[in-house]
């Protein structure tokens, strides 16, 4: 299994691979494993993404299934790019979503609406279900609901989080009903429970986790740095 960043505010720093590469306010990742090849959130600027696809080898017509962690701009602007290209898509997002939104997208893909179940997506592949959780902006506390994925491999579960809005300590809690968790990548907010990180042995902070620096600092042996062309194989 193999996860590429494609989408992030931030590009890898290695100069031979982030030749070309394009950063922008969002998140999305590639995920390829034995069986489908899949695409977490968009970003939100569609010819961004797939220009970063592009550079980095990746086809948008060999992504199978588009997981939408949370209805938030930056996560979901680039699915009618997406959907454009590939007519075969199934996108599984959270039941929370406007039922609007959910209509533009039956015209052009597969829906699948996932409840506050975990529930299968496809082998070795879950998700934890829509979590409610909760930030504040300015002195208004805004409620949402998130979904993270959950990923086999033969070191452990493998967590992939949009924002984590929902709190990192709800996803774990929601991983660990499958097993140990082994590697935490993507979005962490404002997270600051930094003890829950203690038995994580690889964790990759991206987008808009805003304590980046100090989860780095505090676990410097296991933080790798994402950003745009990032990549890591993990052995299913």
């Amino acid at each position: 299994m193999k996860i590429t960043i494609v989408y992030d505010n931030e590009i890898i720093k290695d100069t031979k691979i982030a030749k070309g590469l394009r950063a922008g306010w969002g998140f999305s990742c590639f995920i390829q494993t034995k069986d489908r090849n899949i695409l977490l959130d968009t970003g939100w600027d569609g010819d961004i993404l797939i220009s970063n696809m592009k550079k980095l080898g990746i086809d948008p017509q060999d992504i199978n299934i588009e997981v939408i962690s949370h209805s938030h701009w930056d996560h979901i602007g680039g699915i009618a790019k997406i959907s454009s290209l590939n007519k075969n898509l199934k996108i599984y997002l959270p039941q929370s979503f406007s039922e609007r939104l959910k209509r533009e997208i039956k015209k052009r893909s597969e829906l699948h609406e996932i409840n506050s179940i975990s529930s299968k997506i496809c082998h070795q592949v879950y998700t934890t279900g829509e979590i409610e959780g909760s930030y504040l902006v300015g002195k208004t506390r805004i409620y949402i609901k998130e979904q993270s994925l959950l990923i086999f491999s033969k070191k452990g579960l493998v967590v992939i989080s949009g924002c984590a809005h929902s709190g990192v300590g709800k996803i774990l809690k929601s991983a660990s009903e499958f097993g140990k968790v082994y590697a935490l990548i993507g979005g962490l907010h404002d997270f600051e429970e930094y003890h829950l990180l203690k038995d994580i042995s690889l964790i990759v902070p991206t987008h808009c986790t805003i304590n980046k620096n100090k989860i780095i600092k505090l676990f410097p042996k296991k933080c790798l740095e994402g950003g745009v062309g990032f990549q890591h194989n993990f052995q299913e």
